[in-house]
């Protein structure tokens, strides 16, 4: 892929912008499939840790392609990024609290968007 021109973090950041929007992409497609059909709220939950996996593995795909360099390292910042962003939207919207699950929830989305990211270098 063409080497950009902007720095690094400007590459990062606009490539967990991309994973930010996926994310979103995803969320409206399962708000779709849950107002059409008749999911168990138990699904939820899984579902919604699955799609901000989806989003971090996409962010720090297109960051490390961007970067084409330090794939891992790309993906592990677009993850901080990408995991602060639904952090930061849940406390304003009430819906998250830190615990135990948010701990799982930041592993989670720290190794898919470095699994993106390593993917993405290569």
């Amino acid at each position: 892929m063409k080497n950009y021109k902007y720095s690094t973090p400007a590459k990062i950041i606009f490539g967990t912008g991309f994973g930010v929007l996926f994310s979103a992409f995803l969320i409206s497609i399962m708000a779709a499939i849950l107002s059409i059909g008749n999911i168990p709220s138990i699904v939820l939950h899984p579902m919604t840790v699955f799609v901000y996996m989806m989003g971090s593995f996409f962010g720090g795909f297109c960051s490390a392609k961007f970067s084409s360099k330090n794939g891992l390292l790309c993906g592990i910042i677009s993850s901080v990024i990408f995991f602060t962003i639904i952090f930061i939207f849940g406390n304003i919207s009430k819906s998250w609290d830190f615990n135990i699950m948010s701990l799982i929830k930041l592993v989670l989305i720290l190794s898919s968007g470095a699994l993106g990211g390593i993917i993405g270098v290569n």
